[in-house]
């Protein structure tokens, strides 16, 4: 069961274990940092907030999954594993793979030390080897035209769609005013 616990954290970012608490991945985002010129990876912390949870069915459903088992099945060796944790914590403490260990305060109550982070493979991108410009716009005399590049067959051909096109666009509010005559009509017919 200790294996499927930490993907399952990673994967749902939330892990709830009854009567025992409630593991949650906190990922930080990228961040660059300008002086260095380096990109520093993503990085992840687990926090755990002791607190009675409820069952989560998900992670049964997942475990049912993986162990290709029945969920209540899954439910039953769950139960058991949680029962074996809290009698680690008795003993001294309960080591999650992936996670932390969870450990027991003068007073009763649970408490947890994470894994230290292991960023063997995310290390920092420098780029301190580019040039960072600003983009400079093109100063021309002349105005450029798309139309520059297309031969004269292609340009003429273009120029009569677009003259047909502004004829038929021009003409507009003729269909406009037919449309509000008859709009008119049907009104004075409906209130005669």
């Amino acid at each position: 069961m200790n294996e499927l616990l930490f993907p399952y954290l990673m994967v749902h970012q939330r892990l709830g274990i009854p009567g025992i608490g409630c593991f949650q991945l906190i990922r930080t985002a990228p961040s660059v940092d300008w002086g260095k010129k380096t990109v520093h990876p993503p990085v992840h912390q687990i926090s755990f907030v002791p607190e009675t949870m409820e069952a989560d069915h998900a992670f049964y459903r997942t475990v049912a999954q993986q162990l290709n088992i029945s969920e209540v099945v899954a439910i039953q060796q769950f139960t058991e594993f949680v029962y074996h944790l809290k009698e680690q914590l008795q003993q001294g403490g309960a080591l999650l793979p992936g996670i932390g260990t969870l450990l027991l305060n003068p007073d009763g109550e649970v408490f947890f030390r994470p894994v230290p982070q292991n960023n063997r493979l995310l290390k920092n991108i420098s780029f301190s080897h580019m040039h960072i410009t600003t983009a400079v716009p093109l100063s021309t005399s002349k105005p450029i035209s798309i139309l520059d590049n297309i031969p004269a067959a292609e340009t003429l051909a273009t120029e009569a769609e677009s003259s047909i096109e502004n004829e038929t666009k021009d003409k507009w509010w003729i269909y406009a005013i037919i449309l509000t005559v008859i709009g008119l009509a049907a009104l004075f017919i409906a209130f005669l």
